[in-house]
């Protein structure tokens, strides 16, 4: 588990609601003192999947503490890799 993000670096987030674990990845954007910008790319679906959201979805990008979740450095390489490809088609600096 990390205890601090950096910019442009890959998260996996894990976020424990009553019984159900939520596992989402995204990919930090700003840093505001304790506060994180991180855009949502995708989720890990029931299955262990990585799926992407289509770029129509609302809210991709949300501030995040590092309490918030659990964040981990994404090291899975094809989740990388699809990560990498949807930065590359959808997202504009």
């Amino acid at each position: 588990m990390l205890k601090q993000l950096s910019k442009n670096q890959y998260v996996k987030m894990t976020k424990v609601n009553d019984k159900e674990k939520d596992i989402e990845y995204g990919v930090v954007l700003n840093k505001n003192e304790d506060k994180y910008e991180i855009m949502t790319i995708g989720f890990e679906n029931k299955n262990g999947n990585f799926l992407e959201y289509p770029i129509e979805s609302y809210n991709l990008v949300d501030t995040y503490s590092i309490n918030d979740a659990d964040f981990d450095e994404v090291k899975e390489n094809e989740v990388r890799r699809k990560m990498n490809i949807w930065m590359e088609e959808h997202y504009r600096h």
